[in-house]
């Protein structure tokens, strides 16, 4: 009878879920490729931070970006987008037909003050000019500035793929002036007919806006972008033999990948490492953790006043790129289609307040947009402080078809340019941070032998007195969860006493 009652209690033991254990703990789901694959982030203990690109999410960190200018900063706009131009040309002469020219390589913090040589300042001033000097410049600078309206990202897009072709085909004619191309012009369209469309667009709008409000004038122009998008398609499905990456690059995609880029100029780069506050999700586990073959990590967070943090070991900006450890914040991502909107001009963030003022808020003749009064020295204070408030929010947001995930994540900010490579992403960890591992449901034996062998070296340097501990997920067809289970009969044999 004894023995019935030990091994019945054994067996409680030994299958009942330890939930208790997990009340302070953050989750993060790796694959067996992550873990113990080329980047071997068991072996290092290591937690990466990814670029919004890499997510799942492509509307990671989205802000609805608009546009509320006059005539100076629209001028200034438009200068620059030659100026871009004008460099992406450079880089098109230079790359293989068949190479597709990187979104990423657009020069978003490009102006006339920090171009290499005099002979590049030259001849971009030329090719503003001669930009500058065309009617449809002028037609569509006259429609920006008697806007006085929010214009928005598809709106203006709209705009400068109007007049994209015909500035293209300039700033190419500059470049063979100067022998620095062959005199044959890229496609180009007959430039006073646009000029008559946006003239007629101009005197048209106020009455539009009084029919159908702002939000319809936004409506209009994404039908208009989609019927363009279509066309666009059509015309090159009838000459795909022609169509090559590069000119795809050039013709088409610079004007979006320009927009998109500007973004850089008014927020740093950011980077995530994400976690959950759950381990019990099936889809997850499926999507994670490599068809529940990985693991889940079991982390311990501290609780403090200011929130929930984790303790991590990495790069910071003193001196370049040192090392050290740091309690970063884990923060709860929000379920919401809402968006941040954001004014580019009065939030461009990432230029010295002397170079924004001369590049983007002055005319050639010195005079400055009333739009920089947030710069004068009396406000700086306070627009910057507004300006930061605003940079976390977005990148917490996700739609609410991720819920389940109840992600928590760590957002890191390259105000100090140091995470540019792998290596400035990397941080660390250490085992008194993580508490335990589980294993997938179809975690095989022998990858948790080589997770297990991997920790056991691990845990010498193990100071905490709350033990290791080893899980198995498995699925509960009474409750219908995937529940963790101790492994209590596993014990690392580098735990302390």
């Amino acid at each position: 009878m004894d023995i019935a009652c030990n091994f019945s209690r054994c067996a409680k033991l030994q299958f009942m879920p330890s939930v208790s254990h997990f009340e302070n703990a953050v989750f993060r789901y790796r694959s067996i490729d992550a873990l113990l694959g080329e980047r071997e982030e068991l072996g290092h203990q290591t937690v990466y931070f990814a670029p919004p690109e890499s997510l799942n999410d492509p509307m990671e960190g989205l802000r609805q970006i608009y546009w509320r200018g006059d005539r100076i900063t629209w001028r200034n706009l438009l200068r620059h987008y030659v100026m871009c131009l004008q460099n992406r040309v450079f880089q098109a002469l230079l790359t293989d037909d068949a190479e597709r020219l990187g979104s990423q390589t657009i020069s978003a913090f490009q102006t006339l003050d920090n171009l290499p040589t005099p002979e590049a300042r030259s001849l971009c001033e030329v090719c503003i000019a001669a930009v500058e000097t065309g009617e449809l410049h002028t037609a569509l600078l006259d429609l920006l500035a008697s806007a006085d309206r929010d214009i928005g990202f598809s709106e203006l897009r709209q705009l400068l793929n109007t007049v994209h072709i015909d500035w293209l085909a300039t700033v190419y004619g500059v470049f063979a002036e100067r022998g620095l191309a062959p005199q044959v012009r890229p496609m180009s369209a007959e430039p006073s007919s646009l000029v008559d469309m946006m003239r007629m667009f101009q005197s048209l709008m106020p009455q539009v806006r009084e029919q159908v409000s702002d939000d319809g004038v936004e409506i209009i122009h994404d039908i208009q972008q989609i019927m363009a998008d279509q066309t666009t398609l059509l015309a090159v499905y009838q000459h795909a033999d022609a169509l090559q990456p590069k000119r795809e690059s050039l013709l088409f995609k610079f004007t979006s990948e320009y927009l998109t880029n500007l973004m850089k100029l008014v927020y740093p780069p950011w980077y995530v490492a994400c976690f959950s506050g759950r381990h019990d999700n099936a889809a997850m586990w499926s999507y994670y953790a490599g068809n529940h073959r990985g693991c889940c990590l079991v982390f311990r967070a501290d609780d403090t006043k200011a929130g929930r943090r984790l303790r991590l070991n990495g790069p910071n900006g003193s001196g370049g790129i040192s090392r050290s450890v740091q309690n970063l914040p884990l923060e709860s991502v929000c379920y919401t289609a809402d968006e941040q909107r954001i004014e580019f001009f009065t939030n461009i963030g990432q230029l010295p307040f002397d170079l924004l003022v001369r590049n983007w808020f002055q005319d050639n003749h010195g005079r400055t947009s009333p739009l920089a009064e947030h710069l004068n020295e009396d406000r700086q204070e306070a627009w910057r402080n507004a300006h930061w408030e605003n940079f976390t929010p977005p990148l917490l947001r996700k739609l609410p078809d991720w819920q389940h995930e109840k992600e928590l994540r760590i957002v890191l900010s390259d105000i100090s340019n140091i995470r540019g490579t792998n290596e400035g992403r990397t941080f660390t960890y250490d085992y008194d941070t993580l508490d335990g591992i589980i294993f997938g449901i179809n975690t095989s034996l022998s990858d948790k032998v080589r997770i297990m062998r991997i920790v056991d070296a691990k845990l010498a340097s193990r100071s905490v007195s709350e033990p290791f501990k080893f899980y198995q997920a498995r699925y509960n067809a009474r409750t219908g969860r995937i529940e963790a289970y101790h492994l209590s009969l596993i014990a690392p044999v580098s735990n302390p006493e």
